[in-house]
């Protein structure tokens, strides 16, 4: 197998299309065609971009060096959490929990945004940004205003993430307090992303379990009055 097939046989894994694979590796479509093609050689920058957005092996790509004679290219599980970017050593990130996936990362990259007000109990949201966003105590309060300051503010929490990475972000943030959005990555400065419209839905949140305090006591007088009629 060459060298064109291979880089075909891994997109082909990792189920992306030609223009799929040339955004995550920062070329256009065209250019994966040629690769694919035979017609040109990807550079050597180029080739790191591509193992490294397909978790493949740079081995297998330009030596054909496989795992299992006549098998497919293992996939690597990385060594860095999607969404919090901590180390893991394993399938589940020890911090913020996300389970990571044991197949390529397909698709778009998406990025999380928020808007806020300016708020109170600010170590509260601290503790959640550094928690499942990776961002510093120090760089969460830099992100978030004094009570009493200027008021309003707009960033981006996270960026370079796959669908479920970002679901996942934005479903443990309280939306009480941020404005989330997830949009598009395409490589933009971070005042483009800002600006840019959402790109999916927020997941939905899990609805609160149990009936409450008052439907216990209307379930007890329910009980005791089934028991005074018998």
């Amino acid at each position: 197998m060459e060298l064109q097939d291979r880089i075909a046989a891994v997109r082909k894994a990792a189920g992306l299309t030609q223009e799929q694979l040339g955004e995550l590796a920062g070329v256009t479509r065209q250019a994966v065609s040629k690769w694919e093609s035979g017609q040109t050689i990807p550079d050597a920058v180029t080739v790191a971009r591509l193992c490294e957005a397909l978790h493949v092996s740079a081995d297998y790509v330009l030596l054909g060096k496989e795992p299992k004679e006549g098998g497919a290219p293992a996939y690597q599980m990385p060594d860095t959490c999607s969404c919090c970017g901590r180390e893991v050593k394993g399938t589940i990130c020890p911090v913020c929990g996300y389970h990571l996936p044991d197949t390529p990362p397909r698709g778009p990259r998406y990025a999380v945004t928020t808007s806020l007000w300016s708020v109170s109990r600010k170590e509260q949201y601290t503790q959640e940004l550094n928690k499942y966003c990776g961002l510093s105590p120090e760089e969460s309060l830099a992100l978030i205003p004094e009570a009493n300051g200027s008021g309003y503010y707009r960033a981006v929490l996270r960026r370079g993430l796959t669908d479920s990475a970002a679901q996942y972000i934005t479903s443990h943030l309280d939306r009480g307090i941020f404005d989330l959005r997830i949009v598009e990555d395409c490589g933009e400065e971070e005042d483009a992303l800002l600006q840019k419209p959402q790109a999916m839905d927020l997941p939905e949140l899990p609805k609160e379990g149990g009936i409450g305090f008052w439907g216990v006591v209307g379930a007890v007088i329910l009980a005791l009055l089934i028991l005074s009629i018998f």
